[in-house]
């Protein structure tokens, strides 16, 4: 040990010529800094909401970029330095003639490494409590929002960096001592870094890939979500780093492979020891775990609410029926359910707030719940944890699709070979995802969910298709648009009598393709669909089928009179009486919404707090666009609903875009970005409004008249040239030359 300290003591006088202790300062509070800076100048101020920790989102925000890219950076600069300077002046070969063991030699130059590396990610920490600081001083601090400094969530990120950082800072060290030149142990860290960087995008990396362990840290700063100190991610991290630090030393020690591992025998059966005993670890730590099912089924759970809640209900996700009510005491619940619950996403229902879950039967289900009257949050644990994680991931980062886009636009239309290719690609790549998703604990969806979401993906796609066949039939009658063996396949995996998979609306309109594909009479497509469903055979699979499509015609029908004859018509094919009445009570939701009818009222408020009603408005036509921020299509429309606002605004007309933020911060920022010719409300009952006026999906456009009564709830987007036509023949203006 004397030998050692020894060692490191001279590394310690050795580091002051390299400046490594200065780099690792100011890589570590680079972005804690730069973000504190651009949030204050940027002036995000956040309005009422849920309480939180402004120092714990910003290591939330911030942590990712650390441990992505500066860290490693500092860990490939630092160890290049630290090894380059002896490589430069013959340092190794002069140590080696002292009374030093060159395990200590070797070992010292990188514990040098190692608390270069500590010094930065504490500077890191030190420094985003200090932005977080900042932050609180320079913004009007929300009543939600605190700046106490979290010691758990501090000690324990550090401690996680810290052992994350061991097998990348391994790997660039046996690098820097093997190699004598700075410049190729630099090359050869920035090309392994910024490789990773790309080529993450697109696949995905083992656990034990020397950036993969930082970068898990940096994607989950919380940590495990079954209260472990470290997750399986730094363990594997140390095990790995075990691996390379002998080789590296070894290698260092003899000079050459040959020697380190080859001659005498005995090295090479030490070489064995270390892979067997650590790769076996390794082994293990990497081997994704699932949860078992329970013995019963529960539901349970914690509430932070700031209003008194006490029941929350479970419904299904096809028409949202009730089955279970859950007590709620003392901000906890606890219940047994003995319902059958197929695998599928169910709702709880927390006063306005609806949150999704994934359940099945013998499953133990446990929430966490934080709400308030705009917001909320949701943490889940139990049996189907990586399950629900996979899908509020999932929801989180809707990726975008190049084929669904192209298809929007109607490219490679002529070009079928290339559309497929396209296709192929994208949704090999989706099921990639799917396969590859863990939880930060490492574990997997079941089998049985796997299987169910590798289905729903492919009729994702398969519908892609059938919309392309179609379009290239309209254009191009006279040519076959072929699958290939490929598509073939995909078709045979997806089952045409799941019920399971009734509830997913892609499923119905998969299946709706599949039964009217060799009808062809001069019929449209919803009554082609109900022509073929009235063949099936009794049951509940035809019951949901018919609810799908019977739901579909009462929407699309042009009047009343067509909605009444097709539920007359069809309604008595069910076996089951509740889609007669739910089916009869969209019928009436669409009826009040028809032009002449008086429109609904509402409660809304402006930035300024100030508060609108719709009879407020009365004497003018009202224009509604009825967005929400987190809406792409939405904010696409915006610059011509604006633009027909600054036209119009001498006419007797208001244009008032209604926001359906759930998040009343996100509208408030936005909020003044926009033209002051269209007047800026918050609804306040968003579950009510949408209910009334049937917002299902937005944008969406709504014409009432200046005595409040529908003209048209449907009106068409600002971008369609039909918008302003119908706004003129409304005003009574004559047509545009």
């Amino acid at each position: 040990m004397q030998n050692f300290i020894t060692a490191l003591k001279a590394e310690h006088l050795k580091r002051k010529k390299t400046g490594v202790y200065l780099t690792a300062i100011i890589l570590g509070a680079f972005i804690p800094l730069i973000y504190a800076i651009a949030f204050i100048t940027q002036n995000e101020t956040s309005q009422p909401g849920l309480p939180y920790n402004i120092y714990a989102q910003t290591l939330e925000m911030i942590t990712s970029s650390f441990t992505d890219f500066f860290l490693p950076l500092l860990i490939l600069i630092s160890a290049s330095r630290l090894t380059q300077l002896d490589h430069k002046n013959g340092g190794w070969q002069l140590m080696e003639t002292q009374p030093l063991k060159k395990t200590s030699i070797y070992f010292a130059k990188y514990t040098q490494l190692i608390l270069v590396t500590f010094v930065s990610i504490l500077t890191f920490i030190a420094a985003s409590y200090l932005g977080s600081v900042l932050i609180s001083l320079f913004i009007d601090m929300p009543e939600n929002a605190s700046i106490s400094f979290d010691f758990g969530l501090s000690f324990w990120l550090m401690v996680r960096m810290l052992l994350a950082a061991l097998l990348f800072a391994s790997v660039q060290y046996a690098v820097s001592v093997l190699l004598p030149s700075f410049i190729w142990s630099m090359l050869i860290g920035l090309f392994l870094l910024l490789g990773y960087m790309i080529a993450v995008n697109f696949k995905a990396f083992p656990s034990w890939f020397p950036l993969e362990t930082l970068k898990k840290v940096g994607n989950y700063t919380k940590g495990s979500d079954l209260g472990y100190w470290i997750t399986y991610s730094e363990i594997i991290s140390v095990l790995s780093s075990f691996i390379v630090l002998y080789i590296g030393f070894m290698w260092y020690k003899f000079k050459s492979i040959k020697r380190a591992f080859v001659s005498p025998g005995t090295r090479i059966g030490a070489l064995a020891g270390v892979l067997i005993v650590f790769g076996g670890a390794i082994w293990y730590m990497t081997t994704p775990n699932t949860m078992s099912p329970y013995s019963k089924t529960v539901i349970s759970g914690t509430i932070e609410s700031t209003t008194p809640i006490d029941k929350i209900y479970l419904a299904d996700n096809f028409m949202g029926d009730t089955l279970a009510e859950i007590n709620i005491s003392d901000g906890k619940f606890h219940q047994v359910v003995n319902n059958d619950f197929p695998l599928d996403i169910y709702h709880l229902k927390i006063g306005q707030n609806v949150a999704n879950v994934i359940l099945s039967n013998k499953d133990s289900l446990f929430v966490k719940l934080r709400i308030n009257k705009e917001n909320g949050e949701i943490d889940y644990y139990g049996t189907r944890v990586a399950e629900n994680q996979y899908a509020k991931n999932k929801k989180e980062n809707i990726s975008w699709s190049s084929v669904a886009y192209g298809l929007d636009q109607n490219r490679n239309l002529d070009k079928p070979a290339k559309f497929i290719d396209d296709l192929i690609s994208e949704w090999k790549e989706s099921i990639n995802k799917s396969d590859n998703f863990k939880t930060v604990d490492n574990y997997v969806p079941r089998e049985d969910y796997k299987l169910q979401n590798k289905r729903l993906l492919t009729i994702t796609y398969l519908n892609y298709w059938n919309d392309f066949v179609k379009k290239r039939k309209a254009l191009y009658p006279e040519e076959k648009t072929e699958p290939t063996e490929e598509i073939k396949e995909m078709i045979a995996t997806v089952p045409l009598n799941d019920e399971g998979l009734l509830s997913n609306e892609d499923y119905f309109r998969y299946l709706k393709s599949q039964i009217i594909a060799e009808n062809k009479e001069e019929v449209d497509e919803n009554t082609k669909t109900l022509q073929a469903i009235e063949k099936m055979e009794k049951g509940s699979f035809r019951d949901k089928m018919l609810y799908w499509q019977l739901d579909k015609s009462i929407k699309e029908a042009s009047n009343n009179e067509e909605r009444n004859n097709t539920l007359a018509k069809y309604s008595g094919l069910f076996t089951q009486t509740n889609y007669i009445a739910n089916l009869n009570a969209t019928n009436k939701l669409y009826a009040s919404l028809e032009a002449g009818k008086a429109a609904p009222q509402f409660e809304a408020i402006d930035k300024d707090q100030k508060v609108y009603t719709l009879n407020e408005l009365k004497g003018k036509y009202v224009v509604m666009d009825v967005w929400a921020t987190w809406c792409g299509p939405c904010e696409r429309e915006r610059p011509s609903f604006e633009k027909m606002a600054i036209k119009y605004k001498d006419q007797p007309v208001q244009f008032v875009a209604v926001s359906m933020d759930r998040r009343i911060e996100d509208w408030y920022v936005e909020v003044n970005n926009r033209s002051k010719s269209v007047l800026q409300l918050h609804i306040n009952d968003i579950s009510k409004f949408s209910k009334e006026y049937n917002t299902q999906s937005i944008p969406r456009f709504i014409l009432i008249d200046p005595d409040g009564n529908f003209v048209n709830s449907q009106f068409p987007r600002p971008s369609d040239a039909n918008f302003e036509k119908m706004l003129r023949d409304a005003l009574g203006l004559e047509e545009e030359k």
